[in-house]
């Protein structure tokens, strides 16, 4: 049992509330994940997944049939992050916010291929103004009125097809991290990332990561 949750039954069966401990115990939870109890199974379309419960979002950790299972990673090395909770008073908070990855796989449809978004879909509201970004992506501007105004496009030449993120313009004041967006599509799936921006520089780590996690644990 954890300790705050101890000290919160030592307190009710004194007739007192543990009603302050609540901050503790979720800031305990954060810093020491759950522990894993069992595997989650769980089935999106005609795949079946297999995964430690650790890296299971709340939303998804029933199991079963789900139309989307959503799962947290740290970068680089895909340890479980799905048991972490809101730790605003921690000190790490923005270390971790920086490696944190989540993934929400679905079932592939008949919608426009992720990898060809770039040429297909993007271009014709992409500002033409380009710079270069470490990790050799290219980056350019979403035009305003378009329907990604206020983005830019972080993508691997020529075309994207490999990678392209779509990220929140950098703010200097935003409490968390600047998050990107990448999808793309792994066989009969269609699997979306969200990260820090600062993790662009890492993007074939970051793209291997996640293919490599979720084939472990297909079965």
């Amino acid at each position: 049992m954890p300790p705050p949750l101890r000290v919160a039954v030592i307190l009710l069966g004194l007739g007192l509330s543990p009603l302050p401990l609540a901050g503790a115990f979720r800031l305990w939870r954060a810093l020491h994940p759950a522990t894993v109890s069992g595997p989650v199974h769980a089935t999106i379309g005609g795949s079946t997944f297999v995964l430690p419960s650790g890296y299971v979002r709340p939303g998804s950790r029933s199991g079963g049939r789900l139309e989307k299972l959503s799962l947290a990673a740290f970068y680089p090395d895909f340890a479980p992050a799905g048991d972490l909770q809101d730790i605003a008073s921690a000190t790490d908070l923005a270390e971790r916010h920086d490696r944190l990855v989540f993934l929400t796989i679905s079932e592939a449809d008949s919608t426009l291929d992720p990898a060809d978004r770039p040429v297909k879909l993007y271009a014709r509201f992409l500002d033409p103004n380009e710079w270069t970004q470490p990790g050799g992506l290219i980056a350019r501007g979403f035009l305003p009125g378009s329907p990604f105004e206020g983005e830019e496009l972080y993508f691997a030449a020529p075309e994207g097809r490999e990678f392209a993120a779509r990220c929140g313009k950098p703010d200097q004041h935003r409490a968390t991290p600047n998050f990107c967006i990448d999808d793309f599509r792994l066989g009969e799936l269609n699997v979306e990332l969200r990260f820090s921006a600062n993790l662009l520089f890492g993007w074939e780590k970051l793209l291997a990561g996640a293919r490599g996690l979720i084939e472990q644990a297909k079965r």
